[in-house]
């Protein structure tokens, strides 16, 4: 393996080994050279490479992701990797699917019912009229109660075509059938300007955007966001981050840059700290996030930052870093706990546009400007309250409404009454999270 450097981003990969002749087409040979990749990536610039064990014979490892899960280091629950496919897909924000997202609101409510988290626009979903909050009570015709008591919900979710049936918010059922096909997600889910006709005692407008995450393939949907608030002159803005799973680190600097204030102009929102072989790259201008005030940027005098426990990676890292910065009020549930983040590695090397595998180790931690980044367990807020799973985005929904009752009131209200919700299912009849599934969270940028 050759000397890593590089100047102008912190490290670049040149395996000498790794150099593959057009003649090999032996599968074998191919994978191979992949795990001896692998090998040399987790060895050197993994944030734990010391630790790597060395005892790991790759040669009856049938696939490259067994392979590097037995290097990964016990604490290791964030690194990852995925297809190259995949990772294309990630990156153009088109997926194959029918555009909704589940949860339940156990918490607080003692709800086992399905309710949808979000819906993308453009889906079959909404196309349909599906709306976050409504309850999704049958698939195919059976409950989902019964789904998940065999363990076939998510089975049946990933089924190519599906009959679906939901109960509305005044509990009117109706029922559609619908194919998954390839959705252009974006990054922003919703965006409104909240004027003092919308909620009692407000002053003035407040700016809402619900940020999914961070991609810089999108980030005129960050423009669109801040040209509305600035025409209505917003001096407060509700983040909603409570679903973001992170992402690219280029579209974190973007956002920072538009909604800090004049003050934070030229400081430091978050620096990486590598393993010892790249300690010099620590306090390198490529590896700092130093914001620059955008021409447009807003001019705020707070910011509320809702969370939940799938506001993970770059998420975190933007709370973390406007925490010392300026004004912020954190309302939610704790954050997922990901202070660390990771570079692109293809491969084979380089090859960016058509990898047959993409690499995502851990190679660095993130501290804001004081040098905090310790919360692998999660970032608490200032104010905790369960996910309204009942409402759509907009001043009727629990958290929303919150934040609008503190500019107002100054204090945040009691926690909302569950005596009206109907409780059912029961305490196995739990659904998977998105932050449990393998390789949540991202805080990612290339060489």
């Amino acid at each position: 393996m050759k000397t890593i450097q590089r100047l102008l981003l912190p490290v670049l990969f040149s395996f000498s080994l790794l150099s593959c002749s057009k003649e090999d087409n032996n599968s074998n040979d191919e994978l191979k050279l992949a795990k001896d990749y692998t090998y040399s990536v987790m060895t050197d610039i993994y944030y734990w490479y010391k630790d790597v064990p060395g005892n790991i014979n790759p040669d009856p490892i049938k696939t490259l992701e067994n392979y590097f899960d037995t290097l990964l280091v016990a604490k290791d629950r964030w690194s990852w990797m995925m297809k190259g496919e995949e990772y294309l897909s990630m990156e153009s924000g088109v997926y194959k699917i029918f555009g909704a997202s589940f949860a339940q609101p156990i918490d607080h409510y003692n709800d086992y019912s399905i309710r949808v988290k979000f819906v993308f626009d453009n889906s079959p979903m909404s196309e349909n009229g599906v709306k976050r909050g409504y309850e999704l009570t049958h698939l195919n015709g059976t409950s989902v109660s019964t789904l998940i008591q065999n363990g076939t919900i998510n089975s049946a979710l990933a089924r190519e075509s599906n009959t679906f049936t939901f109960k509305d918010y005044s509990g009117k059922s109706f029922s559609f059938s619908a194919s998954a096909r390839e959705v252009s997600t974006r990054s922003v889910l919703k965006s409104m300007v909240i004027t003092p006709s919308d909620y009692t005692g407000l002053q003035n407008n407040v700016g809402y955007i619900n940020y999914y995450t961070f991609n810089q393939n999108m980030t005129s949907d960050i423009d669109n966001a801040i040209e509305l608030f600035r025409s209505a002159n917003i001096k407060e803005l509700i983040l909603d981050l409570r679903y973001n799973g992170g992402g690219d680190g280029d579209a974190l600097e973007y956002l920072a840059d538009l909604i800090s204030p004049e003050q934070a102009n030229g400081q430091v929102l978050g620096k990486r700290k590598h393993n010892d072989r790249y300690s010099q790259y620590d306090n390198n201008a490529s590896t700092m996030t130093v914001i620059s005030r955008k021409s447009n940027a807003l001019s705020l005098n707070r910011i509320f930052i809702l969370t939940s426990g799938a506001t993970a990676s770059a998420s975190e890292v933007l709370i973390n870093g406007l925490d010392p910065i300026m004004n912020i009020i954190q309302l939610g549930k704790r954050t997922y706990g990901k202070p660390n983040g990771m570079y692109v590695i293809p491969y084979p090397e380089n090859n960016y546009t058509s990898p047959k595998y993409v690499l995502l180790p851990i190679c660095f931690y993130t501290v804001n400007k004081n040098g905090f980044g310790d919360y692998e367990s999660g970032i608490n807020p200032d104010h905790t309250r369960p996910d309204d799973l009942y409402h759509d985005f907009g001043p009727q929904e629990d958290w929303i409404s919150s934040c609008l009752s503190y500019i107002v009131n100054g204090t945040f209200p009691a926690l909302p009454s569950v005596t009206f919700q109907t409780k059912s299912g029961s305490a196995n009849g739990v659904i998977q999270r998105d932050e449990e599934k393998p390789g949540y969270g991202k805080l990612i940028y290339k060489f």
